[in-house]
């Protein structure tokens, strides 16, 4: 499976949710080649779960270099679609709302939402269908 650079990575697929489980310590291109992987077959919701991840070697600066690789992946072959990030540690969720306001900076138009708590990010990904960037 491609995204091998993140430290361990599982993932999942029941009908239009992805789950990526993601252990140890993430890298850029790590998530850059798991997510063009992912692109291969998107589903609309996605819940990356980094409960056992560290996102701590991501640097603040690198963030706009990630979201225009994911920009330039993700909006021709994904027209609407959410995506959650489950970050129980204070450092890691702090980074991911980094990373969601740069995308949001950049119009990414994927909604996108970090949690701390597993149920709180179900809720989020089901409650209403994501948005449609297509028509």
């Amino acid at each position: 499976m491609a995204g091998a650079e993140l430290a361990g990575l599982t993932r999942w697929r029941f009908r239009d949710i992805t789950v990526f489980g993601v252990n140890g310590e993430a890298t850029l291109t790590g998530f850059v080649s798991t997510f063009r992987e992912f692109l291969l077959d998107p589903t609309p919701r996605v819940l990356w779960d980094m409960r056992e991840c560290s996102l701590s070697s991501i640097a603040h600066g690198k963030f706009r270099w990630l979201i225009s690789q994911l920009m330039r992946s993700d909006l021709q072959k994904r027209p609407c679609g959410r995506s959650a990030f489950l970050c129980p540690e204070d450092a890691d969720y702090d980074m991911a709302r980094v990373l969601i306001a740069y995308a949001e900076a950049n119009d990414y138009g994927i909604e996108l939402a970090v949690f701390r708590d597993i149920d709180e990010a179900r809720r989020w990904l089901f409650d209403d269908p994501p948005n449609d960037r297509s028509g």
